[in-house]
């Protein structure tokens, strides 16, 4: 989530409703980049108006709590996510290599913002007990974008759909890096992930075939 430029110090002509928007996505991205950095239990109301430059009685204003402000800003990265994922797998040429670009958005992405990466995924059980319904509504979200766009003669597997374990193969990679520390080194998985998440499809071979086809090329 990138940080928005700060209002003009003294007066100004703003109008009402863009100083409102303005402070409103500076408390969002404080919250996300605090919670990623500390942890929910260490993130207040204290620590997200210290990194955004917003007074205690504008936040509430706006949010009701901290939790509040958290959710909020959790699902606005997943929003911004999800977009990226669309835009992607929406280009130009077949679907193999729309794949192939729609993972490698994926990876961008996390790797741009590793701490909102690790908000996102890391920090939601600490909230609140809505945990495992919001993650099932986002990879529910993702499964529904790869089927939009899915070939109808391509196979699907028993018991889940294709769709389901590729995005279960994805999130468990993604997951699994981030939690380690690595987030900025996800995108050199774009090949290993593009085998993950194309062999429910394809089989093995055509699968391995369009890992190789996104392995840099040397000179």
């Amino acid at each position: 989530m990138s940080a928005p430029r700060p209002l003009p110090r003294g007066r100004h002509q703003l109008p009402r409703e863009e100083v409102v928007r303005s402070q409103r996505l500076r408390l969002l991205t404080a919250a996300a980049e605090v919670c990623g950095e500390r942890g929910y239990d260490a993130t207040t109301v204290a620590t997200i108006i210290a990194a955004a430059g917003v007074g205690r009685e504008t936040f509430y204003e706006l949010f009701e709590d901290r939790r509040a402000c958290v959710l909020e800003a959790h699902q606005v990265l997943l929003d911004d996510l999800i977009a990226r994922i669309q835009i992607a797998y929406a280009g130009p040429g077949e679907w193999v290599e729309r794949c192939r670009a729609t993972i490698a958005a994926l990876l961008d992405w996390f790797a741009a913002d590793p701490l909102g990466g690790r908000f996102l995924l890391l920090e939601l059980p600490a909230v609140g007990p809505e945990f495992h319904a919001r993650f099932q509504a986002g990879f529910d979200r993702l499964v529904a974008v790869i089927d939009a766009g899915l070939d109808p003669d391509l196979p699907q597997p028993e018991p889940l759909p294709a769709s389901s374990l590729a995005v279960g193969a994805a999130i468990a990679r993604v997951y699994g890096e981030v939690s380690a520390g690595r987030t900025e080194d996800l995108p050199a998985l774009l090949p290993s992930l593009t085998y993950e998440v194309l062999v429910p499809f394809l089989g093995e071979d055509a699968a391995r075939a369009a890992a190789l086809a996104a392995v840099p090329q040397a000179g």
